[in-house]
């Protein structure tokens, strides 16, 4: 199997926030804001592992990519201090060190009956501890982490806005579990909100900040170290087909570079490339070949 990461960087309108992960996951019913937010940045980070460039086995999510989301947090967001952030968590599953920890009743996952619930916060900082907080990869206890501007306290007012963000949040499917209208609040305390996300098989991140994180350097060198193919995506890979960006990446790899591309080649054309469905490996290579050639001048 071929592991990858992909990402993928694009401004984020909290007054329109889009579709989320493709039926997996949904927001909550924003409400009205005041005055058009301004926009903000959006990093999502995925993975899949998959046979070929078609990707029609792929398992998404990124712990598929063999790296967990602590890798990811602390690549994206190297030894800063960071806030976790649970709602509607198990009272028999808190961490050691939480702070505003708050019981109450409600419905899971659709469930008839209520059950008691927590949320609480906690302080984390370095990945073994990122590691601590997050618990399963397949189903993380957390919802967030916060990387605070200096000078924030966790306090009430903090806790309200990160109630703002999820309180109102549903486990049925699919599920909602953040409020887009709660981000710019939210932003005004944070120089970074990070969101798990459900991709199809797995957990996926959205770290939203105002400026441009820049990590893609530091994204790629985690994907290489672990044995993975990094992947830029033009749109959110949780949105997104793996095929497509894989395809654009082989024609980028052979415009650049002189070694062969990772990825076997499906003998399946996929849907977007045109009505022709069908071709053999060695078309392929004649086409990339050429079209390598064609980019580096050589025809």
């Amino acid at each position: 199997m071929i592991r990858a990461l992909g990402w993928s960087t694009s401004p984020f309108d909290p007054a329109d926030p889009g579709r989320l992960c493709r039926g997996r996951e949904r927001w909550i019913d924003p409400w009205e804001l005041e005055a058009k937010p301004v926009q903000h940045e959006r990093l999502v980070v995925s993975g899949a592992s998959f046979t070929d460039d078609s990707a029609a086995d792929a398992q998404r999510g990124v712990p598929f990519a063999g790296v967990t989301l602590a890798d990811v947090i602390a690549a994206v967001l190297p030894r800063r201090p960071l806030v976790a952030f649970c709602e509607d968590g198990h009272p028999a599953d808190i961490p050691d060190g939480t702070e505003g920890v708050e019981l109450y009743t409600g419905h899971r996952a659709g469930g008839r009956s209520e059950e008691l619930l927590v949320r609480w916060t906690r302080a984390v900082d370095g990945v073994r501890e990122l590691r601590e907080v997050i618990g399963a990869a397949a189903d993380p206890r957390v919802l967030g982490f916060l990387w605070l501007h200096p000078g924030t306290t966790v306090d009430d007012a903090l806790h309200q806005r990160i109630f703002d963000l999820v309180g109102m949040s549903s486990l049925d499917s699919p599920p909602a579990r953040f409020n887009p209208s709660a981000l710019p609040d939210l932003l005004g305390v944070a120089r970074a909100v990070v969101l798990v996300h459900r991709d199809k098989h797995g957990p996926a991140l959205a770290f939203h900040a105002e400026e441009r994180l820049g990590a893609d350097a530091r994204l790629t060198a985690l994907a290489e170290d672990h044995g993975a193919l990094p992947v830029p995506f033009a749109i959110p890979p949780m949105l997104a087909r793996w095929d497509r960006a894989l395809a654009d990446l082989r024609q980028q790899w052979i415009a650049t570079r002189t070694d062969e591309f990772p990825v076997p080649a499906s003998d399946v054309r996929p849907p977007w490339a045109g009505r022709r469905r069908r071709f053999d490996r060695a078309e392929l290579a004649e086409e990339s070949a050429a079209a390598g050639r064609a980019a580096r001048g050589e025809e």
